[in-house]
């Protein structure tokens, strides 16, 4: 007898930030889900179970089950593992299917299929492809800021059956899904956007619109875009130009993203290289940038590496009517803030907060009169990324001249300080007057 959709038994194989959001909507939706993860994101899982934060399903936390490695019989296993980490996920991935089960693969690349065949049937296989903003915020936390589509489709072998009973999984959970027959398309066109994005993002530390609204890393993407066009030939598979010309644009609600290659070395994991640049190499005898990147990648993150937060400093300046100097800021986060920046390398950290607040507020004075108030470390104090600050504060009556990132400088009343201000610099300014 045939089970019912809901009885259906689902194991997310790679539970990051794609295989966590998706099993999170899954499980919502009244499957019976199981994570396969491991490390501080396992731990976050069974002590406190899965919180999604998601634009369009909004925030819930989610009692889960969570192990280790595949225990049980699943109807249906999705592996959302990074592609270098396809086989060793699969080593025993057919003793896990039911009999009339089926794999679902949502990962990067274009090679991974052959991986997967090698442990499972073809026909038993179903490609994916998805564009989705989400990251794991903390562990035992996503966050789904942008898109969310899931396009998947039938190999030439594949059993269409297995498609319809995913196209009933996915509408039960009203997860936004199309079905394309040329599955290989799809991902190879996704390729060619990770192509552009990833590895630039990576290396230069910027976000997805950073990069698209530079001219000259544009050309670069160009560039990299074209070896895989070629490479993507190679398979028979021909990429329309109107999709070539339009992916260094491909950032709408992902202007502020930082890529899946970013995020995991940021977090000190190393990236998923091989599986985005080695699909090229493999296919050309001469793929020169995407080589190139390929190189600098491996060298700097593909063994073990050292990643830590920006350090800088900022300033609380109080003037003898005991009024808080604040700046206006220029560039993003918009709002008020302390006088601050970020410390060069090799410079002492009481230099560079006299050095900052000079370069934008004019007002001079020594590394003597700086005051230390306290180190403030919290990840998530900064929406840029993760910063260190070394708070200091000190005396002065200059007036002051807004310059550099400055837009504005004014000083405000201790009981009057506006109501916008970024950062974490409320909550520095609270200690700084709960101190005196």
């Amino acid at each position: 007898m045939a089970k019912l959709l809901s009885d259906k038994k689902i194991a997310i194989l790679g539970a990051g930030a794609v295989g966590s959001f998706y099993g999170g909507i899954l499980a919502k939706s009244g499957f019976d889900v199981t994570f396969i993860a491991r490390g501080r994101q396992l731990e976050a899982f069974k002590q406190t179970g899965l919180t999604v934060k998601s634009y369009k399903f909004g925030t819930f936390n989610q009692n889960i089950r969570a192990a280790a490695q595949l225990d049980g019989i699943y109807d249906v296993i999705v592996i959302a593992t990074k592609s270098g980490d396809t086989a060793k996920a699969c080593h025993n991935i057919n003793d896990h299917l039911s009999e009339s089960g089926f794999v679902v693969s949502f990962q990067n690349g274009v090679d991974n299929i052959q991986t997967i065949r090698k442990f499972v049937d073809i026909k038993r296989i179903i490609p994916a492809s998805i564009y989705i903003g989400v990251s794991v915020e903390t562990p035992g936390t996503v966050v789904h800021s942008a898109e969310g589509l899931i396009t998947f489709g039938p190999l030439a072998e594949t059993d269409l059956d297995h498609i319809n009973e995913l196209k009933e999984i996915f509408d039960k959970a009203n997860l936004d899904y199309r079905v394309d027959n040329n599955i290989l398309l799809v991902q190879w066109k996704k390729l060619l956007w990770n192509l552009a994005f990833n590895p630039l993002s990576a290396i230069l530390e910027a976000t997805c619109g950073q990069l698209s609204r530079d001219s000259s890393i544009r050309r670069l993407m160009e560039n990299i875009i074209n070896e895989g066009v070629q490479a993507a030939s190679k398979d028979g598979i021909e990429i329309p130009h109107d999709y070539i010309s339009s992916i260094p644009d491909a950032v709408v609600n992902l202007e502020n993203f930082k890529t899946s290659m970013l995020q995991d070395i940021q977090k000190g994991k190393n990236p998923e290289i091989d599986g985005i640049l080695k699909p090229v190499m493999d296919r050309l005898e001469s793929a020169p940038y995407c080589e190139t990147l390929y190189r600098i990648l491996h060298f700097k993150y593909g063994k073990k590496f050292i990643y830590t937060p920006k350090l800088t400093v900022d300033v609380i300046v109080e003037n003898e009517k005991s009024e808080i100097l604040l700046i206006k800021r220029k560039n993003p986060p918009h709002g008020w803030a302390l006088p601050g920046g970020f410390v060069d390398y090799g410079e002492k950290v009481e230099s560079a907060a006299a050095r900052e607040l000079f370069e934008e507020t004019n007002i001079k004075i020594t590394t003597e009169e700086l005051h230390l108030l306290g180190v403030y470390s919290d990840p998530a104090r900064d929406p840029r990324g993760h910063t260190v600050s070394i708070v200091y504060y000190a005396k002065s009556s200059h007036n002051p001249t807004a310059a550099d990132d400055a837009a504005e400088t004014a000083f405000f009343e201790k009981n009057k300080l506006p109501s916008e201000i970024v950062f974490d610099h409320k909550q520095i300014l609270s200690d700084y007057l709960h101190k005196k």
